[in-house]
C-alpha cells in the first residue's frame, strides 16, 4: 500500500494544479447582471437554495453587495425600484431566512441604500429618468442678471457676496469682450 501511495504521490509531484473552468472563474470574480430584475431573481433564487453554509453566505453576500447608490441612481423602471425599496426596507429587521440581506449590510449601509431607492422611485413616480446633477445651492453662474444685483445688495454672507460680485465681473468682461469683437 505505501508502493502505491508513494508512486502515485512521486507522479503528482511534476503536475501543476488543475485550471479552474472558466464559469467558475467568472462566478468568483463576480458577476453583473443586465437589470435590476435580474438581480432580483438571483437574490430570490438564492434565497430559496440558501443552506447553513459559509459558501453559501459568501456567494449569497457577493450576489448582494453588488448593488450600490450609484446603480440604483441609475434605475430608470419605476416597478422595479418600488420592488427594490420594498425589499431593503423588509431587511431592516431580522428575518427568519437563515441568512437574508438583513445580515449582509450594516444598518448604516442599509439606510443609505433604502434611502436612495425611495428618492429614486420617487423622482421615476415625477418623471424624472436622469437623476438630478447635485451641485452648489447656490451657483453664482446659473443666476439672471436682475437676480444677482439683487443678491449682492441684499445677502448677509460677505463671501457669498464676494463670489457675486466676482461672477459680475465676469459677465461685465465677457459682453465687453464680446462687444469689442
Amino acid at each position: 500500500m505505501r508502493d502505491l501511495l508513494a508512486h502515485w504521490a512521486g507522479a503528482l509531484d511534476g503536475l501543476s494544479p488543475l485550471p479552474r473552468p472558466a464559469a467558475a472563474a467568472k462566478r468568483k470574480a463576480g458577476r453583473s447582471w443586465p437589470s435590476l430584475a435580474d438581480w432580483l431573481s438571483e437574490i430570490w433564487r438564492q434565497q430559496g437554495r440558501m443552506r447553513a453554509s459559509t459558501p453559501h453566505y459568501n456567494c449569497f453576500d457577493r450576489t448582494a453587495r453588488w448593488l450600490t447608490t450609484a446603480r440604483i441612481r441609475a434605475l430608470t423602471d419605476h416597478d422595479e425600484t418600488a420592488a427594490l425599496a420594498g425589499l431593503l426596507r423588509k431587511a431592516r429587521y431580522p428575518s427568519n431566512a437563515i441568512h437574508g440581506l438583513d445580515r449582509v449590510w450594516s444598518r448604516a449601509e442599509l439606510g443609505l441604500l433604502i434611502t436612495e431607492a425611495t428618492n429614486r422611485t420617487r423622482q421615476l413616480a415625477m418623471g424624472r429618468q436622469i437623476p438630478r446633477v447635485r451641485g452648489p445651492r447656490l451657483d453664482p453662474a446659473y443666476l439672471p442678471d436682475d437676480r444677482l444685483e439683487v443678491l449682492i445688495q441684499r445677502h448677509r454672507d460677505l463671501e457669498v457676496v464676494e463670489a457675486l460680485r466676482a461672477e459680475k465681473r465676469r459677465r461685465e468682461v465677457g459682453r465687453s469682450e464680446a462687444l469689442g469683437a
